[in-house]
C-alpha cells in the first residue's frame, strides 16, 4: 500500500503490562497530531532492560492487543517478536517504513529512554530514520532528557496541534517535545499490586485486567 503523505506513529515498549498510561499517551498523539494510525510494538528481547523476569513476549502481546481491540487506528505489530536477536529499534523502524511505502515514521520514545539513546544500536542511524516524538516525564523539563553527546538545536514553541516545543536532531530529523497530560502509573507498581493480591482496576484496560487474571501473571515474587 503507497503511503505517500501519511504519517504513522509506532510505539514500542516492554508493555509488562500495557496499562493506561500508555493507552492515554497514544490516544493524545493520535488526536493532537490527527495521525491515521498507531502501532504497539512490544519488544521481544530489549537489549537495555534489565535482567529481571518478565512475562513473555507472547503474553504482553496478548495484553497489549486486548488493551486496543476496540480503539480505531491503533493497532499491534509482532514483528520483534518474529525477528531473531535483540529488538533493535533501528530494525523495527526500517521494517515498518519498508512496510509502508513512502509514509512519515514518527518513533514515540520515553523521556528516561530518550536520555540514554546514545548508548543504543547504531543510534545515529536511528536518528537519522525517522521524527521522533518525546513522552514527558511529571514536571520535568524536556532538555533535561537530552543527551549531552547529541547536537540537538531548539526550533520554537511548536508542536503542530499540541502545546509544546519541536527540536532538530543532526541530519535534519524533527524530536518532538509536546506538552502532555500524565498519568502517573508504572508497569513495576501494577505488577506489585498483583503480587499483593491488590486491584488494578483503573490503573489497567479491562482486557488487560482479565488476561492477568485469567493467565496467573506477575503472582511470582518481583525482583529487580
Amino acid at each position: 500500500m503507497d503511503g505517500t503523505g501519511r504519517r504513522i506513529a509506532i510505539f514500542g515498549g516492554t508493555f509488562d503490562p500495557f496499562h493506561n498510561g500508555h493507552l492515554r499517551m497514544a490516544v493524545e498523539v493520535m488526536e493532537g497530531l490527527s495521525l491515521p494510525e498507531l502501532f504497539l510494538i512490544p519488544s521481544a528481547r530489549p537489549p537495555h532492560k534489565p535482567s529481571r523476569p518478565m512475562a513473555a513476549a507472547e503474553d504482553r502481546l496478548a495484553m497489549a492487543s486486548a488493551a486496543v481491540a476496540e480503539i480505531e487506528g491503533i493497532s499491534v505489530l509482532d514483528l520483534e517478536l518474529r525477528r531473531e536477536g535483540p529488538s533493535y529499534s533501528l530494525l523495527t523502524v526500517r521494517e515498518v517504513s519498508d512496510g509502508n511505502p513512502g509514509a512519515d515514521i514518527l518513533f514515540l520514545i520515553g523521556a528516561d529512554a530518550f536520555a540514554e539513546i546514545a548508548t543504543w544500536h547504531r543510534y545515529r542511524d536511528l536518528l537519522a530514520a525517522c521524527d521522533f516524538l518525546m513522552l514527558p516525564r511529571p514536571g520535568i523539563a524536556p532538555e533535561a532528557s537530552f543527551p549531552p553527546e547529541i547536537r540537538i538545536e531548539p526550533e520554537g514553541d511548536r508542536c503542530y496541534n499540541l502545546p509544546g516545543c519541536s527540536c532538530r536532531l543532526p541530519g535534519g530529523r524533527r524530536l518532538l517535545c509536546p506538552a502532555l497530560p500524565v498519568l502517573d502509573i508504572s508497569s513495576r507498581s501494577i505488577r506489585e499490586k498483583v503480587r499483593r493480591g491488590r486491584s488494578i482496576r483503573g490503573l489497567v484496560p479491562p482486557g488487560v485486567e482479565r488476561y492477568i487474571e485469567d493467565h496467573g501473571l506477575y503472582r511470582g515474587e518481583e525482583r529487580g
